[in-house]
């Protein structure tokens, strides 16, 4: 049960909603899915004075432009796993969404844009995020600001998102040059929050590259993009094992919370790197 007074406002115009925020700032919550928000509030972690409810908005569309696919910050996991837009065009956060834990609750409630504003560590959508190279649409009264992946995610639980702005939308870049991906996670039980993740794509075009990011081992999801020729194909060890020592100092000292020391999670990423990386590579030749 929440525990403090609080007004609940419920704009219908995203030009209102930017106003609420822009009035109150630090003392008002954004509410999307609720799935983390809530149970904070419950908790007393968070005791906003003004919470703005998104539902009205209709940020909720998912939309194919010529450059990008736009994942409105309100579209649900159930949203995104029924859509053949992601299936096709983004297939790696179709893998991700696919492995949500939690139950139809979390499926039919929670969002892409409130998992990527909360900003959990532990979480499944920072890194998938990363890997794909998203770009992150902020809206406030002064109008409107994009922000890549890259800069969005700063520390744990804290995003680039000003306390004025809304993160209204997710554009994933169309790229043509995918070959193959692969999403997993690693966790301590079915139902509990990853302890690393792992995203990682192979892309072809003039350049060969791999795409890989880890997630849920850092503060802040450690991505990197490696350049490599045909030779990496032929012969990937030396490359793999790179691959996995870079993650594994991009990752840092490690997150640490309940269900993970942070020299845990750190010392575990280069096996899951080395496995999915290999696993990548592998499947590019089938």
């Amino acid at each position: 049960m929440i525990g403090h007074y609080f007004e609940f406002h419920q704009p219908a115009t995203l030009g209102e909603a930017c106003g609420l925020l822009a009035r109150f700032q630090d003392d008002a919550s954004v509410l999307g899915g609720g799935t983390m928000l809530v149970p904070s509030m419950s908790a007393n972690l968070a005791r906003p004075g003004h919470l703005i409810g998104l539902a009205a908005l209709g940020l909720n569309e998912i939309a194919l432009a010529d450059t990008h696919l736009h994942i409105g910050a309100m579209t649900t996991y159930a949203r995104l796993l029924a859509s053949p837009l992601v299936a096709t065009h983004a297939p790696l956060l179709a893998a991700m969404t696919a492995q949500v834990t939690g139950g139809a609750s979390i499926l039919n409630q929670g969002t892409l844009g409130g998992a990527a504003s909360f900003a959990n560590p532990s979480s499944d959508a920072p890194g998938c995020l990363a890997a794909l190279e998203a770009i992150f649409e902020l809206s406030s009264s002064g109008g409107v600001r994009h922000i890549a992946a890259s800069d969005f995610f700063i520390d744990a639980f804290r995003t680039a998102r000003r306390a004025d702005e809304i993160l209204t939308g997710i554009r994933v870049p169309r790229d043509a040059t995918l070959v193959c991906c692969e999403y997993q996670k690693y966790k301590a039980s079915a139902s509990s929050w990853p302890i690393v993740t792992v995203a990682c794509s192979l892309h072809r075009s003039d350049e060969m590259s791999v795409r890989l990011a880890v997630g849920a081992a850092g503060q802040r999801p450690a991505y990197r993009r490696f350049v490599i020729d045909e030779d990496t194909l032929r012969a990937p060890d030396a490359f793999i094992e790179h691959a996995a020592l870079s993650a594994q100092d991009l990752v840092g000292a490690g997150w640490s919370d309940e269900l993970a020391d942070g020299n845990y999670r750190r010392a575990i990423v280069p096996g899951v790197v080395k496995r999915h990386v290999r696993s990548v590579l592998t499947g590019s030749r089938l």
